[in-house]
C-alpha cells in the first residue's frame, strides 16, 4: 500500500516534530552549555516550514508553539504568547518558501538565526516576564545553540521532507 505524498509528508513532520519535543525534554538541559539550552522544537519547526507554503508553516508553527509551551510555558503565564509567537514566525518562514529556494543549507542557517531571534523577541515583547539584560543573554546563548545546531537537523528534515523529481526518462531524481 503506497502512501499519498501529503498524508506522508504531513505524518513525516507530526514526526519529526514529536521526536524533537522528546529530546529537548530529555537532552536540553543536560546538553545545555553557560545557561543556554537549543530550542529543538523551534529548530525542527523552522526547518520543516521552509519545506512548506505559508498556511502549512503556520500550522507546523502553532503544533510546534503548543509542544513548546507545554514543555516550558512559566508558571505565571505566557502559553498562548509562545504558540502566537512560533506560529506567525513558521508562517514567515513558510510564505519565504514562495519566494526563495528552500533546499539551501546558508539559507536554512539564516532562518534558523532568525526565526529563533523573531520568536523569541515577540515571546519577550507579549510577556516580559525577564529582565531585559538577562533576556538578551539568554537568547544570544540560545541563538548561537541554535545556529550550531540548524545543519544536522536541516540534513534529517530535507532527507524526510524533499520532494524527488521526475526526470523525463520516467526516472526519480
Amino acid at each position: 500500500m503506497k502512501i499519498a505524498p501529503p498524508i506522508r509528508r504531513t505524518c513525516l513532520v507530526i514526526l519529526l516534530l514529536i521526536c524533537a519535543a522528546a529530546a529537548q525534554g530529555v537532552w536540553a538541559n543536560v546538553i545545555g552549555i553557560s545557561g543556554a539550552r537549543p530550542d529543538l522544537v523551534l529548530i525542527t519547526a523552522l526547518l520543516c516550514s521552509q519545506f512548506c507554503s505559508a498556511v502549512e508553516g503556520a500550522l507546523i508553527g502553532f503544533g510546534a508553539g503548543l509542544l513548546t509551551a507545554s514543555l516550558a510555558a512559566p508558571f505565571d503565564g505566557g502559553f498562548g504568547s509562545i504558540v502566537v509567537s512560533r506560529t506567525v514566525v513558521c508562517f514567515s518562514v513558510g510564505w519565504l518558501e514562495e519566494r526563495v529556494f528552500r533546499d539551501n543549507a546558508a539559507i536554512a542557517m539564516a532562518l534558523v538565526s532568525g526565526g529563533t531571534l523573531l520568536a523569541e523577541s515577540m515571546f519577550y515583547a507579549f510577556d516580559p516576564h525577564f529582565p531585559a539584560a538577562a533576556w538578551a543573554r539568554g537568547v544570544a546563548l540560545e541563538t548561537a545553540y541554535n545556529l550550531s545546531l540548524s545543519l544536522p537537523v536541516f540534513l534529517i528534515v530535507r532527507l524526510c521532507l524533499r520532494t524527488r523529481r521526475v526526470s523525463g526518462a520516467g526516472t526519480v531524481s
